[in-house]
């Protein structure tokens, strides 16, 4: 496989995570909780049998950067709650094209807490992804009744977390891939352990919860990363809208579900503002 194939697979592997998640009989918390905890103790494992030696600075980094870690280690969890979540109450296209909001909201936070130039081209693809966004909830009754509503409401929340990670990163930019992946795993899965504790998870379907686990969390992230390698940053992001178009072809396909007018013309213009976003950098 070369870069590009591994990121394309990785993308189309995270497009079918609705409906594994669906499929897993778990709450949005318990799927959260089993990717983040069983996904940390794969990959210790593997670090711990291939690179034991980058547990030395494990301490030290604690130390360090314990803020932003903790920071980066909620919004992980926050973000995969509130979008398994979201799946639960709206189409997964509904919920996956809201979530891709989440690059044009890392831009707002990037401007401003980070100082990052805003300039008339930023803020029209900022209107862009608003107006997407206006079209697809224009689709539905503004009741917190409704359960579509409340769905995209718990997407949008869910790429706003998201739109954080990017923004914490830089703050973490010396730390090894494997080593701050495994790190936000790890605090991920002890700020959901007492919910999970309190709530419970559901019932899980475990070959379900396991393939989510091991196919969507580790063998995903292990091929999105190697591409990288071979990948420019930019280029890796284009290949990411993989994601959201094989998303709502698989939710045809295993569902049934037909996204509305509203949520095509509405999900088009949220992912053309994100990649235009993407190649203006």
């Amino acid at each position: 496989m070369n870069g590009r194939l591994k990121i394309g697979v990785s993308m189309l592997i995270w497009g079918s995570v609705g409906i594994f998640a669906r499929f897993s009989g778990l709450s949005g918390l318990g799927v959260a909780f089993a990717r983040v905890s069983l996904g940390s103790l794969i990959l210790i494992t593997v670090i711990g049998l291939l690179e034991r030696n980058r547990f030395t600075s494990l301490p030290n980094l604690a130390r360090e950067k314990w803020k932003p870690l903790l920071a980066l280690g909620v919004s992980l969890a926050m973000n995969w709650v509130f979008l398994f979540t979201a799946f639960s109450y709206t189409t997964i296209a509904n919920a996956v094209l809201v979530y891709y909001t989440a690059p044009i909201l890392a831009t707002i936070i990037s401007w401003r807490f980070l100082g990052e130039e805003m300039n008339p081209r930023r803020i029209g693809l900022i209107g862009l992804a608003f107006l997407g966004l206006v079209l697809i909830v224009s689709g539905q009754s503004l009741d917190f009744h409704n359960k579509d509503f409340l769905g995209i409401i718990l997407a949008l929340t869910a790429a706003l977390f998201y739109a954080l990670i990017p923004n914490l990163g830089r703050f973490l930019k010396e730390v090894d891939g494997k080593v701050l992946t495994f790190l936000q795993l790890a605090i991920a899965s002890l700020v959901l352990a007492p919910f999970v504790a309190v709530r419970g998870a559901g019932k899980p379907v475990w070959w379900a919860v396991l393939i989510l686990v091991a196919v969507h969390t580790v063998l995903a992230l292990f091929l999105y990363m190697d591409g990288l390698r071979e990948v420019e940053v930019n280029e890796a992001a284009l290949l990411s809208y993989l994601d959201p178009v094989s998303a709502v072809i698989y939710a045809f396909l295993v569902f049934g579900e037909v996204p509305g007018l509203r949520t095509v013309l509405g999900g088009a213009l949220i992912l053309l503002a994100s990649a235009l976003d993407i190649v203006r950098r």
